[in-house]
Protein backbone atom coordinates (compact mmCIF):
# COMPACT_ATOMS: atom_id res chain seq x y z
CA UNK A 1 0.00 0.00 0.00
CA UNK A 2 1.37 3.40 -0.96
CA UNK A 3 0.12 6.19 1.22
CA UNK A 4 1.14 9.46 2.69
CA UNK A 5 3.77 9.40 5.41
CA UNK A 6 2.52 7.92 8.71
CA UNK A 7 -1.17 8.26 7.84
CA UNK A 8 -3.30 8.92 4.83
CA UNK A 9 -4.37 12.25 6.28
CA UNK A 10 -0.85 13.62 6.58
CA UNK A 11 0.30 15.72 3.67
CA UNK A 12 3.58 15.55 1.76
CA UNK A 13 3.96 19.19 2.77
CA UNK A 14 5.32 17.90 6.10
CA UNK A 15 8.19 16.25 4.25
CA UNK A 16 9.73 17.21 0.97
CA UNK A 17 7.88 15.98 -2.06
CA UNK A 18 11.04 14.17 -3.18
CA UNK A 19 11.19 12.25 0.13
CA UNK A 20 7.55 11.22 -0.26
CA UNK A 21 7.46 10.23 -3.93
CA UNK A 22 10.92 8.87 -4.77
CA UNK A 23 10.99 5.88 -2.39
CA UNK A 24 7.64 4.82 -3.79
CA UNK A 25 8.93 5.03 -7.36
CA UNK A 26 12.08 3.08 -6.56
CA UNK A 27 10.16 -0.05 -5.53
CA UNK A 28 8.68 -0.35 -9.03
CA UNK A 29 9.81 -3.95 -9.48
CA UNK A 30 6.27 -5.30 -9.27
CA UNK A 31 5.16 -3.87 -12.65
CA UNK A 32 1.63 -3.73 -11.31
CA UNK A 33 -0.66 -1.12 -12.87
CA UNK A 34 -0.64 2.08 -10.84
CA UNK A 35 -3.83 3.49 -9.34
CA UNK A 36 -3.87 6.99 -7.87
CA UNK A 37 -6.76 7.65 -5.47
CA UNK A 38 -7.58 11.18 -4.32
CA UNK A 39 -10.18 11.47 -1.57
CA UNK A 40 -10.40 13.56 1.58
CA UNK A 41 -11.78 10.60 3.54
CA UNK A 42 -9.11 8.43 5.20
CA UNK A 43 -11.71 5.64 5.48
CA UNK A 44 -12.34 5.63 1.71
CA UNK A 45 -8.60 5.75 0.97
CA UNK A 46 -7.92 2.80 3.27
CA UNK A 47 -10.81 0.88 1.70
CA UNK A 48 -9.56 1.54 -1.83
CA UNK A 49 -6.05 0.47 -0.87
CA UNK A 50 -7.28 -2.64 0.90
CA UNK A 51 -9.48 -3.66 -2.03
CA UNK A 52 -6.96 -3.00 -4.81
CA UNK A 53 -3.43 -3.35 -3.42
CA UNK A 54 -3.11 -7.06 -4.16
CA UNK A 55 -3.45 -6.43 -7.91
CA UNK A 56 -2.34 -2.80 -8.27
CA UNK A 57 0.20 -0.40 -6.91
CA UNK A 58 -2.06 2.06 -5.08
CA UNK A 59 -1.05 5.63 -4.24
CA UNK A 60 -3.28 7.61 -1.90
CA UNK A 61 -3.69 11.35 -1.54
CA UNK A 62 -5.95 13.01 1.01
CA UNK A 63 -5.22 16.59 -0.08
CA UNK A 64 -6.46 17.31 -3.60
CA UNK A 65 -4.43 20.51 -3.80
CA UNK A 66 -1.22 18.43 -3.75
CA UNK A 67 -2.07 16.41 -6.86
CA UNK A 68 -0.49 18.74 -9.39
CA UNK A 69 2.84 18.69 -7.54
CA UNK A 70 2.89 14.89 -7.69
CA UNK A 71 1.64 14.29 -11.26
CA UNK A 72 5.01 14.88 -12.87
CA UNK A 73 6.57 12.18 -10.67
CA UNK A 74 3.90 9.46 -10.57
CA UNK A 75 2.50 7.96 -13.78
CA UNK A 76 -0.78 6.27 -12.87
CA UNK A 77 -2.65 3.93 -15.18
CA UNK A 78 -5.93 5.11 -13.63
CA UNK A 79 -7.21 7.84 -11.32
CA UNK A 80 -9.92 7.44 -8.69
CA UNK A 81 -11.21 10.89 -7.71
CA UNK A 82 -13.65 11.94 -5.06
CA UNK A 83 -16.19 14.37 -6.43
CA UNK A 84 -16.65 16.56 -3.37
CA UNK A 85 -13.46 17.59 -1.55
CA UNK A 86 -12.18 20.73 0.15
CA UNK A 87 -9.64 22.69 -1.85
CA UNK A 88 -10.12 21.27 -5.34
CA UNK A 89 -13.04 18.99 -6.12
CA UNK A 90 -12.87 16.13 -8.60
CA UNK A 91 -14.32 18.23 -11.44
CA UNK A 92 -11.57 20.81 -10.91
CA UNK A 93 -8.87 18.11 -10.90
CA UNK A 94 -9.77 16.69 -14.32
CA UNK A 95 -8.48 19.68 -16.37
CA UNK A 96 -5.29 19.64 -14.29
CA UNK A 97 -4.78 15.92 -14.98
CA UNK A 98 -5.60 16.31 -18.68
CA UNK A 99 -3.13 19.20 -19.03
CA UNK A 100 -0.29 16.64 -18.73
CA UNK A 101 0.40 15.01 -22.09
CA UNK A 102 1.04 11.61 -20.47
CA UNK A 103 -2.33 11.78 -18.65
CA UNK A 104 -4.45 12.97 -21.57
CA UNK A 105 -6.12 9.55 -21.95
CA UNK A 106 -5.55 8.06 -18.51
CA UNK A 107 -8.90 6.71 -17.24
CA UNK A 108 -10.56 8.69 -14.47
CA UNK A 109 -13.25 7.13 -12.30
CA UNK A 110 -15.22 9.28 -9.87
CA UNK A 111 -16.03 8.06 -6.38
CA UNK A 112 -19.07 9.98 -5.23
CA UNK A 113 -21.98 9.91 -2.85
CA UNK A 114 -23.84 12.12 -5.35
CA UNK A 115 -24.63 9.62 -8.10
CA UNK A 116 -27.02 11.67 -10.20
CA UNK A 117 -27.28 11.78 -13.99
CA UNK A 118 -26.13 15.43 -13.86
CA UNK A 119 -22.96 14.45 -12.02
CA UNK A 120 -22.26 11.59 -14.39
CA UNK A 121 -22.79 13.65 -17.53
CA UNK A 122 -20.74 16.53 -16.12
CA UNK A 123 -17.89 14.18 -15.27
CA UNK A 124 -17.97 12.55 -18.71
CA UNK A 125 -17.97 15.95 -20.45
CA UNK A 126 -14.80 16.83 -18.55
CA UNK A 127 -13.08 13.55 -19.39
CA UNK A 128 -14.03 11.00 -16.74
CA UNK A 129 -14.80 7.51 -18.04
CA UNK A 130 -16.96 6.18 -15.19
CA UNK A 131 -18.15 6.69 -11.64
CA UNK A 132 -18.82 4.61 -8.56
CA UNK A 133 -21.35 5.59 -5.93
CA UNK A 134 -20.24 5.52 -2.28
CA UNK A 135 -20.28 3.48 -0.21
CA UNK A 136 -17.98 1.62 -2.56
CA UNK A 137 -19.01 -1.95 -3.28
CA UNK A 138 -15.82 -4.07 -3.49
CA UNK A 139 -16.83 -6.04 -6.59
CA UNK A 140 -17.94 -2.92 -8.45
CA UNK A 141 -14.66 -1.15 -7.69
CA UNK A 142 -12.50 -4.10 -8.77
CA UNK A 143 -14.52 -4.71 -11.95
CA UNK A 144 -14.57 -1.08 -13.09
CA UNK A 145 -10.89 -0.55 -12.38
CA UNK A 146 -9.97 -3.76 -14.24
CA UNK A 147 -12.22 -2.85 -17.19
CA UNK A 148 -10.68 0.58 -17.68
CA UNK A 149 -7.09 -0.60 -17.16
CA UNK A 150 -7.70 -3.29 -19.80
CA UNK A 151 -9.23 -0.77 -22.22
CA UNK A 152 -6.24 1.54 -21.77
CA UNK A 153 -3.76 -1.29 -22.40
CA UNK A 154 -5.66 -2.44 -25.50
CA UNK A 155 -5.72 1.11 -26.86
CA UNK A 156 -1.97 1.50 -26.27
CA UNK A 157 -1.12 -1.81 -27.91
CA UNK A 158 -3.31 -0.97 -30.92
CA UNK A 159 -1.48 2.30 -31.55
Amino acid sequence: MKELPESCTESPEKTTLKEWVEPRLMDDSSKKPVIFAVDDSPVILRSVSSLLSSDYKVYLLAKSTMLEKILSQVKPDLFLLDYNMPGLNGFELIPIIRSYREHKYTPIIFLTSEGTIDHLSGAVKLGACDFIVKPVHPTTLREKVAKHITKKREALSAS
